[in-house]
């Protein structure tokens, strides 16, 4: 006779438990925007807690985010084609046509979630008419911060490759960092990996007499501005910045190549077009060691990258294989780092 008001007393309490769930779930706010070259999403959140713990997973065209407890979502219409996104539970999936990789920002003031999407799609350059050309390069005006920051410089012709070449002055720039963490899940974050896998690397090259500068020594964030103005103002022979992909390879940009036509070829967003021979032939050298080396495929690519588009030096972006493929074992990151300069001193005899 006990039992019953017992039972009843448990159903009463879940009952109660769901209602006030209900009542209490978060409320996020999801908008979005079309930067170049990248997809931003907004997930504004009412506390810090669902921005601190929210688990973020990114795979191909689909990135995961599992926010720690129940919530409602209003959204603006979404009108871009290559965009869309459910809610399940307490998951939400953000379903992005070609994909590349993604960015992560925790803010405060409000809290939010910042999702850069990068995507997989070449900058063209404009088609113009001769006279509109001719009336274009009289005017030409810096009109980034980057360009005016450094106008009047002119990126330098590099000589024919004569016999062997020595990269004697080397920049490394491992991505993100501080509140930037790239490619983020529970067990891992790209700036971290980005971060010692570039912090072997100087230390290798240091230890063969090479003078080897970095971007960022420990886990601050650097704009892409001050990343450009450090490797422009560091004069290097070579320039390797370490990234991670989402899938299960190694993948190397180099920068997508341009016509050029007179006065556009000493612009400074132009500064890689005199190199891109050396650094492709750069990106194939290091990819064929990655693969002898790890049994791991490799991906080429060419993509507007400013980090590459600036630099005027041989250039390459490396992209590891994604945490959830790769484990970055110490052992692991130091063969990466060897066989990085094995591919180098390798292209440097060749």
């Amino acid at each position: 006779m006990k039992k019953a008001p017992l039972t009843l007393g448990f159903f009463l309490l879940i009952f109660s438990y769901l209602i006030s769930s209900a009542y209490t779930a978060e409320d996020i706010q999801l908008r979005y925007s079309m930067q170049n070259g990248f997809l931003r999403i907004v997930l504004q959140t009412e506390t810090d807690r669902y921005v601190k713990r929210a688990k973020v997973y990114s795979t191909y065209s689909l990135v995961k985010v599992e926010f720690p407890g129940e919530f409602t979502l209003n959204a603006v219409k979404i009108d871009y084609e290559k965009f869309e996104y459910t809610k399940k539970g307490r998951n939400l999936y953000l379903n992005i046509k070609d994909l590349k990789w993604i960015k992560l920002l925790r803010l405060k003031s409000p809290p939010r979630l910042v999702i850069d999407a990068y995507l997989n799609m070449q900058l063209q350059e404009p088609k113009l008419k001769p006279e509109q050309k001719k009336e274009q390069l009289q005017q030409v005006k810096p009109s980034r911060p980057e360009e005016k920051a450094l106008q009047g410089q002119r990126p330098q012709q590099p000589p024919g490759r004569k016999g062997h070449v020595k990269f004697k002055r080397i920049v490394i720039d491992p991505g993100h960092g501080g509140h930037n963490l790239g490619l983020y899940s529970s067990r891992y974050n790209e700036k971290t990996i980005a971060l010692r896998v570039g912090r072997t690397v100087r230390y290798f090259f240091r230890k063969k007499g090479r003078r080897v500068y970095i971007t960022r020594a420990d886990d601050r964030y650097v704009s892409l501005f001050r990343r450009i103005l450090y490797i422009k103002k560091r004069k290097p022979d070579l320039m390797i910045s370490i990234h991670m992909t989402t899938s299960n390879n190694f993948a190397i940009y180099t920068a997508a190549e341009h016509q050029l036509h007179d006065e556009q070829k000493y612009l400074f967003r132009y500064s890689q077009q005199p190199h891109l021979k050396e650094s492709r032939a750069l990106a194939r050298q290091i990819g064929e060691k990655l693969y002898e080396k790890f049994n791991i495929n490799v991906l080429y690519r060419s993509m507007d990258v400013p980090i590459l588009a600036y630099t005027d030096a041989p250039a390459v972006v490396i992209e590891l294989p994604g945490a959830e493929f790769f484990e970055y074992t110490k052992q692991n990151i130091i063969d990466i780092a060897r066989t990085i300069i094995e591919a180098v001193e390798a292209y440097e005899q060749s």
